[in-house]
């Protein structure tokens, strides 16, 4: 059976749990896909928008809860921090190859369907931020966009050995901005300009803000730890 919690004991897993953290925030970061979500609803309210947010959630919370329980229980203290490498291997079970083959195919059609959804949002900004006001719909113009992106991003994935050290340093930098402190801050400035904020609301605007801060400088500085002392 392998061991369900932290070594409390070790100084290098407290540190790698609080590295965690911020890595699980980019889990559940799709804060920049709430606009065109909500410009494709067929009633435009925030109610259907909460429903649609809290739903969404909910079945992430499960599915990302019962993929990494999985992996650990079949796999143990050999689980890897991409747990889709653990089935690079024989797994000492029959049809190992073809369960192998099933989750790369599963993995593939994942990203075919997420990339284009991510990549839309990311062109929509970079086009914004290049143009501004003269951001208008151009074939040509978005074509080149996304040559130019994919080849960026093509070009940083090889030069990154491990997409999980990727995952650290955008978890604890942009995730967090992203999911906590953009948020808490907007609600703040608002709350400055005339919506005004209850007692209990400006205080978890603070409190968001603050932790986000704190958990953002944990992790920067536990995975530049974790770096240093490995290359020694």
């Amino acid at each position: 059976m392998p061991r369900m919690g932290p070594d409390f004991s070790s100084r290098a897993a407290m540190l790698d749990l609080l590295v965690v953290i911020p890595i699980m925030t980019n889990a559940y970061i799709c804060h920049f896909n709430v606009q065109p979500i909500y410009n494709e609803l067929k009633e435009k309210t925030p109610q259907n928008m909460y429903k649609i947010g809290r739903i969404s959630t909910v079945l992430c919370v499960v599915v990302y809860a019962l993929t990494a329980l999985s992996g650990y229980l079949l796999f143990g203290d050999d689980t890897e921090s991409d747990v889709l490498t653990n089935f690079d291997k024989d797994l000492g079970i029959r049809f190992s190859s073809v369960l192998n083959n099933i989750v790369r195919i599963g993995y593939v059609i994942h990203l075919v369907l997420v990339f284009p959804v991510v990549h839309f949002s990311l062109r929509q900004t970079v086009d914004s931020l290049i143009f501004g006001e003269l951001a208008t719909p151009s074939r040509k113009k978005t074509l080149t966009l996304t040559v130019v992106l994919l080849a960026l991003i093509y070009l940083g994935s090889t030069m990154i050995p491990n997409i999980w050290m990727a995952f650290k340093f955008t978890g604890a930098t942009t995730g967090l901005a992203l999911g906590f402190m953009f948020p808490a801050l907007v609600a703040l400035r608002l709350d400055k300009e005339g919506c005004r904020l209850g007692y209990v609301e400006r205080l978890l605007s603070l409190g968001l803000l603050g932790l986000a801060i704190i958990v953002s400088v944990i992790g920067v500085v536990g995975n530049v730890y974790t770096l240093k002392s490995k290359s020694e």
